[in-house]
C-alpha cells in the first residue's frame, strides 16, 4: 500500500509543478479580477479582494503548513505592466510528519524540526508583444530559523530540496522568463524558464567565484497545454523539467515522475473559476 505521507508528498510535487499558472485572463503580473475566485486540482484557491490586491493559499495544505500569498498591483513601467508578490509559508509541521522511518519517511526522525518561516518576495513585469505576454520575475527567499536546525535535515527531491534548503542557507534567489501565447480561440501555451541560487551553499571545496555565487542551484523549465473550456473551466496538460546542484551531485528530472511506472507521465489539471456577487 502506498503511504499517506508519500501520496501527500507527490501531491506536494504536483502543486508546486503546476501551482504557477496565473490567472484565466493572464499568468505573471495581471491580478485575479475583483471578486472573482480560482481553484484546481494542484493550484492554490485565488480571489481578487480588489483591483489592487489578490490573495491566494493551498487550502488542502494549509493546517499541515499554513501558507499566504499577496499579490500587489502597481502602477506601468515603461509600458510593463508591473505587480509585486509577497508570500509566507511555515513548513514545521508537514516536515516533522516526515520525519519517521520506514515507508513514507523523508527525514531521519532522530532530527526535530524547530519553527520555520519561509518569506518570499518577487517583482513581475509583464508586456504585451504581438499578442504573446512576454514576463520576467525575480525575487529573494528567506528562511528564518527559531531554534537549530541539523544541516542534515533535508529532503533530497526534486522540486523540493531547492525549496527548503533556504532555511540551511538563510537566503536565496530567484529569477525567471515566461511566455504566454495563444493558439486559437480557447487554446494557448505556457512556456517558462527558471532559476533559483542558493548563493555559497555546498561550495566549501569549489574554486570558482560563479560557483560559490550559484551555491546550489536549480534549473527549472515548464511547458504547459491550456484548454480555456469556458470562463468557468480549464483544462491544462504538459511537463516540468528541472536541473539541479544536489549533495551527491548534479541530476536532471522530466516531471511528474510516477516511480511505480519508473516513467513520465504527462499531468491533467483542472481549474475552476467563477465570481462572488
Amino acid at each position: 500500500m502506498i503511504s499517506i505521507f508519500r501520496f501527500q508528498f507527490a501531491v506536494l510535487i504536483f502543486s508546486i509543478c503546476f501551482g504557477e499558472v496565473r490567472n484565466w485572463g493572464s499568468h505573471s503580473a495581471y491580478l485575479v479580477p475583483e471578486k472573482r475566485w480560482e481553484i484546481g486540482i494542484f493550484q492554490p484557491l485565488r480571489y481578487g479582494y480588489n483591483e489592487s490586491n489578490e490573495y491566494s493559499t493551498y487550502p488542502l495544505w494549509f493546517f499541515v503548513m499554513p501558507n499566504l500569498t499577496i499579490k500587489k498591483n502597481h502602477d506601468k513601467f515603461s509600458n510593463y505592466k508591473i505587480a509585486s508578490k509577497w508570500s509566507l509559508v511555515y513548513p514545521t509541521p508537514l516536515l516533522n510528519m516526515a520525519a519517521r522511518n520506514g515507508i513514507g519517511g523523508f527525514i531521519d526522525p532522530t532530527f526535530r524540526m524547530p519553527p520555520m518561516l519561509g518569506l518570499s518576495s518577487s517583482l513581475i513585469m509583464t508586456k504585451n508583444i504581438f499578442g504573446t505576454n512576454l514576463t520576467f520575475n525575480s525575487g529573494l527567499d528567506l528562511g528564518i530559523n527559531f531554534g537549530d536546525l541539523d544541516e542534515r535535515a533535508n529532503i533530497e527531491l526534486p522540486l523540493l530540496y531547492h525549496r527548503l534548503s533556504v532555511f540551511q542557507n538563510g537566503y536565496g534567489l530567484h529569477a525567471g522568463v515566461d511566455l504566454h501565447t495563444s493558439i486559437t480561440k480557447n487554446i494557448s501555451i505556457l512556456l517558462d524558464c527558471d532559476l533559483s541560487v542558493l548563493p555559497g551553499m555546498g561550495t566549501k571545496e569549489a574554486d570558482s567565484r560563479i560557483a560559490k555565487l550559484l551555491g546550489d542551484y536549480a534549473l527549472e523549465h515548464k511547458l504547459l497545454l491550456i484548454y480555456e473550456k469556458s470562463n468557468r473551466l480549464r483544462i491544462i496538460t504538459g511537463y516540468k523539467y528541472i536541473y539541479g546542484k544536489y549533495p551527491f551531485g548534479n541530476e536532471s528530472r522530466l516531471l511528474p515522475f510516477v516511480p511505480l511506472l519508473d516513467s513520465w507521465v504527462p499531468i491533467i489539471e483542472l481549474q475552476w473559476g467563477g465570481s462572488r456577487k
